[in-house]
């Protein structure tokens, strides 16, 4: 723990977090493919602490989908530490219905991953 002028200060940040009830998320890489559920416990202005599987290998830069709010997000991870994780805005939160990508249109109903049309053809961009 620091100490800053006399106060005990646990941690510097630029953006003052705020706690939230767990609320879900969904995680894809930048070409727009589905990578894992997460779960949301924290936001700020600059980005948002999640927890996510232990074991899966995400890239570095990721769009983040919030369930509750209902927008995606350009991301950037900071820090990981086993199944918890904290990532920065490189693009902030952005109502999904602003996007024509349907694949991320779809992120925001209940069976997101269950496409009969996609077949994960190449030729497709999936």
């Amino acid at each position: 723990m620091m100490q800053a002028q006399g106060v005990a200060v646990s941690e510097q940040r630029t953006y003052p977090r705020r706690r939230t009830r767990l609320r879900s998320g969904k995680l894809t890489s930048l070409s727009d493919r589905f990578l894992t559920e997460c779960a949301i416990f924290d936001v700020s202005d600059g980005g948002i602490g999640m927890i996510v599987p232990e074991r899966l290998d995400l890239p570095e830069e990721l769009i983040v989908y919030d369930d509750r709010d209902k927008t995606l997000a350009e991301v950037r991870v900071c820090w990981r530490k086993g199944r918890q994780m904290g990532v920065a805005f490189e693009i902030p939160p952005t109502p999904v219905r602003l996007f024509h990508a349907q694949r991320l249109r779809r992120l925001q109903f209940a069976r997101y991953a269950v496409d009969p049309d996609d077949r994960g053809d190449p030729s497709s961009g999936v």
